[in-house]
C-alpha cells in the first residue's frame, strides 16, 4: 500500500469543494484588487517575507480558501496562522500545499 502525504496536484482540473468555508475566486485573481479597491494585492511566493499583522489572501486550485490577519509564522516560511476574517476563527497553512498568497500592500504615512 502506498501513502502519499501533501503531494502536489500539477494541472488538475477544478473541482466542486464539499467545504462550505471555500469560496470561488473572482475573475481577477491573482492580480486582482483588494477587497477595498484601492491597492492591488501582491504575490507572495516566498512566505518569509510575511509579517505579523500582514492582510493576507489565500487561494488553492484557483479558488479562495480563507482571507484575514497572519498572527503567526514559522521562521523558516514553511507554515503560518491566520486569525480569519467574518469571526472564522485561526487557520494553519503549510508552504508544501501550494497555497497561492496574496498580500495586501501596507498603507504609506501620508508626508
Amino acid at each position: 500500500m502506498t501513502v502519499v502525504v501533501n503531494a502536489p496536484v500539477v494541472n488538475a482540473p477544478a473541482r466542486a469543494s464539499s467545504n462550505p468555508r471555500r469560496r470561488p475566486a473572482g475573475p481577477q485573481h491573482p492580480a486582482r484588487q483588494a477587497r477595498s479597491g484601492t491597492r492591488p494585492l501582491e504575490p507572495m511566493p516566498n512566505w518569509v517575507k510575511l509579517s505579523r499583522k500582514d492582510e493576507v489572501e489565500i487561494y488553492r486550485d484557483g479558488g479562495l480558501v480563507a482571507s484575514g490577519r497572519v498572527d503567526m509564522l514559522a521562521l523558516d516560511g514553511s507554515v503560518f496562522w491566520v486569525v480569519q476574517n467574518d469571526g472564522r476563527g485561526r487557520a494553519m497553512f503549510l508552504h508544501s500545499d501550494g497555497f497561492t498568497v496574496l498580500r495586501l500592500p501596507r498603507a504609506r504615512p501620508a508626508d
